[in-house]
């Protein structure tokens, strides 16, 4: 079947055989088939929000940020009350990208560089050198095409659905779980991005999902070592004290949590009574700080460091790290958020935003991912990594995006990203294995892809699992 007859599926309420997905079963064919990548590009991505930019990446009026989804440029524009607008980023004269990469109109005239039509910052047509050679148009015809654009957590989120659903609607339930930890408010500690040989999907599984914990990460299952434990292989008889990470499959989202397996008793109880004390778990804080550089903050390895020479009590040292964390927060001038612990469960986690943003969530920082497909290639995408913080007034750091050909060549991402980076290639290598029919997925702790999946079909294909 070719992309335009699988195409004529969309609506009909059926998936292509090859495409189709189990209860637990996801066909290979959606990850290295290029049909299936060009039915996403026309079909998925020009239909959902998306994040192009953070609000901080547009400061001033003028200043714009080029997004690009397969083929599709999209500019975001800051306006001069402040408000954002998004335009395709095509001369409506002969299809010239108007804005290339990210920077500032500061004259507040956006200007095409092949024959010098210009257009306001919002977007209206502006200047046509020699006008009167042109038949007559009406004036909105000679003017930039919109895109929808709205905000969230300080991402500037676009959509090029005619009439789109409203984004806070489609971001349900981010909005409510999130607002307490202010997420508007954070700005980049660091950023980097590079290319890797793999579909974006591939990437993007390997970061919704704990399961893959004890294999890729064994140190984390020993922090009883120090803050930088060994990562030799974990035999059988360690996985048991791996953590349990379930899904929670939303509308248009999921969600997964560390958390304790449901049977697991008092088998452990000696490594639960080990893990209690204060300086073990102040050791996998410490670990995070310096091997992950996010999810824990300079301040926070500086409370986790507090916290290893205090003695155990009553108070366990997960509450005590918080309290550490927010007292030196708030006497170093940041507007610390606030919150019951109530409200830090309901946010806390591993959130993929679909389809491209992954988000773990801490009180003070964030760690976050974005994959992005290639426009014609399912075996390539670009992989985006960055951490955000609360910050201090006159704090914020000056960033920009690094970027690097291949992810191989930048020695800083810690030791756990680097670990998942490794296996990313020969994952996806192993997808065209002949021997690989696709991905059959863990009942608890996986279906954060199959939920990926679900919601993916619903817009290309025009099937919905709930409508059953």
């Amino acid at each position: 079947m070719s992309a335009s007859d699988a195409a004529t599926e969309t609506g009909n309420g059926k998936v292509p055989p090859k495409y189709a997905c189990g209860e637990t079963f996801v066909p290979k064919t959606r990850y290295i088939d290029p049909e299936f990548l060009h039915l996403e590009l026309e079909r998925l991505f020009t239909a959902v929000w998306q994040p192009a930019c953070r609000e901080e990446e547009i400061p001033d009026a003028g200043s714009f940020y080029e997004y690009t989804i397969g083929r599709q440029s999209i500019m975001v524009v800051r306006q001069k009350d402040a408000s954002i607008k998004a335009f395709y980023n095509a001369c409506t004269h002969r299809g010239m990208k108007v804005v290339r990469g990210a920077g500032c109109a500061a004259d507040g005239d956006l200007r095409c560089a092949f024959h010098g039509w210009r257009f306001g910052l919002d977007g209206r047509s502006a200047f046509v050198p020699s006008r009167d050679e042109f038949l007559h148009r009406p004036r909105e015809q000679w003017s930039l095409r919109p895109v929808s654009v709205g905000t969230w957590g300080g991402w500037v989120f676009v959509s090029m659905a005619e009439n789109p659903q409203d984004l806070l609607e489609w971001l349900d339930p981010l909005p409510m779980a999130l607002e307490p930890f202010r997420l508007q408010d954070m700005r980049f500690r660091w950023r980097k991005r590079t290319k890797l040989a793999a579909n974006y999907k591939t990437v993007i599984d390997a970061f919704i999902e704990g399961y893959h914990t004890p294999g890729t990460h064994p140190q984390t299952l020993r922090p009883m070592q120090g803050p930088r434990p060994s990562a030799e292989p974990a035999p059988p008889q360690e996985y048991v004290y791996a953590p349990y990470t379930p899904t929670i499959p939303y509308r248009n989202h999921s969600r997964f949590i560390y958390t304790a397996r449901p049977d697991s008793g008092d088998r452990d109880s000696a490594r639960r009574e080990q893990a209690a004390r204060p300086e073990v778990f102040a050791n996998s804080m410490q670990y995070n700080y310096l091997e992950v550089g996010s999810l824990v903050t300079e301040r926070d390895y500086r409370a986790a460091q507090q916290l290893a020479t205090m003695d155990a009590g009553d108070v366990p040292p997960f509450v005590l790290y918080h309290q550490l964390c927010e007292q030196l927060a708030r006497a170093e001038g940041v507007d610390f958020p606030t919150m019951t612990m109530e409200q830090y469960f309901a946010g806390n986690g591993d959130w993929h935003v679909f389809p491209t943003l992954v988000l773990l969530v801490e009180k003070s920082c964030v760690l976050g991912y974005r994959m992005l497909p290639d426009a014609e290639d399912p075996n390539r995408c670009v992989f985006e990594m960055f951490s955000l913080e609360h910050f201090a007034p006159g704090e914020v750091p000056q960033t920009s995006w690094l970027e690097v050909e291949r992810w191989q060549d930048h020695d800083g991402w810690g030791e756990l990203p680097t670990q998942d980076l490794q296996n990313i290639d020969a994952i996806h290598a192993g997808m065209h294995s002949r021997g690989f029919e696709g991905l059959w997925l863990n009942t608890a702790q996986e279906m954060s892809i199959r939920n990926e999946h679900a919601i993916a079909d619903r817009f290309i294909f025009g099937v919905d699992d709930r409508d059953d």
